[in-house]
């Protein structure tokens, strides 16, 4: 009996959807991870400073190009089988992507001249703007939604694997900022291209010229998840922002080195919650508690392995980081304490906000508890970061995202009655 059940599980679509997703995960974490160490040494602080708020302002960009539709697409293309409403829900947001990547960039030229933005750090933002052209075309989402995550894991491994080998070859000093900005920018515009060539080829999906209503249909059903995604943006990379506007170039790359320790921990969590995210909400649609429950499992598994992993980098914090960025960086160790505490809470708020509020299609109750969390992070950010430096940046890290935690909490148990009332 254990035997089939095993069996049954290695061969579903949500197994080995979510095998491919860790793989693709793996490699989108694995190449900084390989390359990072090398980076900090060849490049010094200030060189990675400029990369680092460079590569920051692009995220803002790249955040408003998805759109937040990896969650709210991605959700609607799960629970539907009719393949003119697929060739809809695509065209729709090809066009809306597009759209949105060709807005971006005229912001982004105006924001260059009124600020008047150093020329270093223009010509990295133009060079890493490729990223948001390759978001744009990216179909990852559409993938996800249908469970099919096998083609673009490959070919994200292989631009991955290209550009991790052209970067140890060619970059070699702090004079090749640009190349190394091409080379990163440069899979994600692979893979793009590639991913749509598949859509077309291989998934058989057909573009449709979207009508007016169905555009506003997306956007629409999106915002709530936009929002969020912008906001848990504006969490991850608010502090290089405040630093990159009120310190040095060498402060940014400090922090930007050693916050990447958790954040690369809390992206190889991000597979498992694409994984169960469209089987969570098929639940969902059987009944709240169902998919809820379902929620509750998988974390009793999850969470353990996550407060381990964080007493670790706690405990090794000065050693973790000289080894890995060397002695210019082993002085703000300390840093990595409350980043850390960040670490967890992100991946504790992923279950509570994605997987219950999103997944059961409470989106407005998220955006709200994020709203909440976004004005405690800008607010803690300005006060520590004028009291205590860099290290106010990394503390306000933690403290907007525990804030967080709790306004989830608060929307959960307004649901969670909500529900109980419904079924009454």
């Amino acid at each position: 009996m254990v035997t089939n059940t095993l069996k049954k599980i290695f061969s579903s679509n949500v197994f080995k959807n979510g095998a491919w997703l860790y793989v693709l995960q793996i490699f989108n974490t694995l190449v900084p991870f390989l390359t990072l160490p090398y980076i900090t040494r060849v490049m010094g602080s200030s060189s990675f400073g400029f990369f680092s708020f460079s590569l920051n302002i692009i995220g803002y960009f790249q955040v408003l190009v998805e759109y937040g539709f990896n969650l709210s697409a991605s959700r609607k293309i799960a629970i539907t089988n009719d393949k003119k409403e697929i060739n809809r829900i695509f065209s729709s947001i090809m066009v809306i992507k597009l759209l949105l990547c060709f807005i971006t960039f005229i912001v982004m030229f105006f924001i260059i001249i009124l600020f008047d933005i150093k020329k270093e750090q223009s010509l990295t933002m133009f060079i890493l703007y490729l990223l948001v052209v390759g978001s744009s075309i990216q179909q990852t989402w559409l993938f996800q939604g249908l469970q099919r995550m096998k083609y673009i894991t490959i070919i994200s491994v292989i631009a991955r694997s290209i550009s991790l080998i052209l970067i140890f070859v060619f970059v070699k000093n702090a004079d090749d900022l640009y190349l190394y900005s091409f080379l990163y920018a440069f899979t994600f515009l692979f893979s793009g291209i590639a991913s749509l060539i598949l859509v077309f080829k291989t998934l058989k999906i057909k573009f449709v010229l979207p009508s007016y209503q169905d555009i506003i249909l997306e956007l629409r059903d999106g915002w709530h998840t936009f929002t969020t995604s912008a906001m848990t943006k504006i969490f991850s990379g608010f502090g290089i922002t405040t630093l990159g506007i009120t310190s040095t170039e060498a402060a940014v790359g400090i922090y930007s080195a050693i916050q990447k320790i958790p954040l690369i921990i809390s992206m190889m969590f991000a597979p498992i919650s694409q994984a169960i995210f469209p089987y969570i909400s098929k639940h969902y649609t059987d009944s709240f508690n169902k998919g809820l429950n379902k929620v509750k499992v998988i974390g009793l598994y999850v969470m353990p392995i996550i407060i381990f992993i964080s007493l670790v980098l706690v405990v090794e914090s000065e050693s973790l980081v000289r080894i890995l960025f060397g002695e210019e960086y082993a002085e703000y160790s300390f840093l990595l304490i409350p980043l850390t505490c960040w670490m967890f809470f992100s991946v504790l708020n992923n279950f509570l906000g994605i997987q219950i509020l999103v997944a059961s299609g409470y989106l407005k109750e998220y955006s709200t508890a994020f709203k909440l969390g976004l004005l405690a992070l800008l607010i803690v950010n300005i006060v520590f970061g004028s009291i205590w430096g860099v290290f106010g940046i990394a503390l306000a890290a933690f403290v907007g995202e525990f804030i967080l935690s709790i306004a989830l909490i608060y929307q959960i148990r307004k649901v969670i009655l909500y529900e109980k009332v419904k079924g009454a």
